[in-house]
């Protein structure tokens, strides 16, 4: 079969993901003073409050008097995963980027139990 006459088609990129909105989340998580309680609830209620958009999946887990966030975007399965995570706990309030290393394909970086108990970089 022969290729059509006329140029190749083009196509446009896929759409960029969106920005995570790691100082907005900052900000917005509650500051828990050292004897304090963390409310799973309120947590919830301040992701929700974010206002995300649809492509920005959320997950919060309470374990052991803390409560871990995870912000992801999906990838494409081979570069590094788009992620922030998030530790409320009584007097420490933490939002970060796991390592590229961790965000790789595979390698459970972008998860909310890394939130909860951050491994050490694996290579």
């Amino acid at each position: 079969m022969d290729c059509p006459d006329g140029p190749a088609p083009v196509f446009a990129p896929p759409p960029a993901p969106p920005r995570l909105p790691y100082e907005e989340l900052r900000a917005a998580l509650a500051r828990v003073p050292e004897d304090g309680r963390v409310d799973e609830a309120e947590v919830r209620r301040t992701l929700a409050a974010l206002d995300l958009r649809p492509a920005i999946r959320t997950e919060a887990e309470a374990d052991g008097g803390r409560v871990g966030v995870l912000l992801s975007v999906q990838g494409n399965g081979f570069d590094a995963q788009d992620c922030l995570l998030a530790r409320v706990g009584p007097g420490a309030t933490e939002v970060w980027v796991p390592p590229r290393i961790q965000r790789m394909p595979g390698e459970g970086g972008c998860t909310v139990g890394n939130a909860l108990g951050p491994r050490p970089a694996p290579h």
